[in-house]
């Protein structure tokens, strides 16, 4: 079977002890028997090892501090929460807005606190993030990573987690550019709006640095754009064929509940991603058929 290996930060991984190389968001890949009941390890810098046999369970249980995705070729395991190993008090950030008064701090996981009229609510931040700054827009908190960005309501509840290579406030808007994990280099333009009832996206926009032939750039993102668009309900209809245009809502159940959407080497096959249990999910590869620029055909 076909392993992928990824984790959340920097990490040496070894198998049976001997060293495999380094991990990150950049997958290392392994033939690896189930039978065999190889011992895996990420060993990050500052913070505890994750450690799990590979046997066949791994398809069905995902080891503590990871999650499992699977794959037509095989499996990913992602170790994404680490472990701390020193359990002191380090404030970090605090800041006081018109809604409340912030405070990032440390103790074990980086953690952000929400104080207002005599409410306390505390919420451990995703483990990649390494924060450097706090803002409020709305009555919402962001908190600004080096390379990422997390909105919280004013209950600290986690709305949005995104890596970001910029972000703005505007209208009452976030607008944040993502880096798409693809080999071309392509980013997507999000906007989310923030209001009294909740945080929603409400727009996207794909784009990729010095494509010299706009219109086969526009064809080869139209798939990516399609799913992306049913994933937030959004409208679909002027992408797809006249035929297709019809059977729109039919469509929409056989793509079922995903949650994500993945690139492929091919631009025209994709990958959605759904949650079968906790910290485990399945990718499902559609194929799409373009013809004069708009989708006719989407094929399991």
């Amino acid at each position: 079977m076909k392993i992928y290996f990824l984790s959340s930060r920097p990490c040496a991984l070894t198998l049976n002890g001997a060293y495999f190389g380094l991990t990150s968001t950049f997958e290392k890949f392994a033939e690896v028997s189930p039978k065999d009941g190889i011992f895996a390890e990420f060993i990050p810098e500052g913070a505890s090892p994750i450690r799990f046999f590979i046997t066949e369970n791994l398809r069905f249980t995902p080891p503590e501090g990871c999650e499992v995705y699977l794959l037509k070729d095989g499996v990913a395991v992602f170790a994404r929460d680490f472990p701390p190993n020193d359990f002191s008090l380090q404030p970090l950030l605090q800041k006081k807005f018109d809604s409340c008064l912030a405070t990032l701090f440390k103790q074990g996981r980086i953690q952000l606190s929400l104080e207002n009229s005599g409410e306390l609510f505390v919420a451990t931040l995703p483990p990649s993030f390494a924060p450097v700054d706090l803002k409020e827009e709305n009555g919402y908190i962001l908190v600004d990573g080096e390379k990422e960005i997390a909105l919280y309501s004013p209950r600290a509840e986690l709305l949005l987690h995104e890596k970001a290579l910029s972000y703005t406030f505007e209208n009452g808007e976030l607008r944040a550019v993502l880096p798409l994990s693809d080999r071309l280099k392509r980013t997507a333009e999000c906007v989310w709006t923030l209001s009294e009832t909740g945080v929603a996206r409400a727009s996207f926009t794909l784009r990729q640095e010095g494509a010299e032939n706009a219109e086969r750039l526009r064809e080869e993102l139209l798939p990516y754009a399609f799913f992306e668009s049913v994933l937030i309900g959004a409208e679909v209809t002027q992408m797809l064929s006249e035929e297709l245009a019809e059977k729109a809502d039919s469509l929409r159940e056989f793509l079922g509940d995903f949650i994500g959407v993945t690139l492929t080497n091919d631009p025209r096959e994709l990958g959605l991603v759904y949650k079968k249990a906790e910290r485990l999910f399945e990718l499902k590869y559609f194929r799409v058929t373009v013809e004069n620029g708009k989708i006719a055909d989407v094929q399991s």
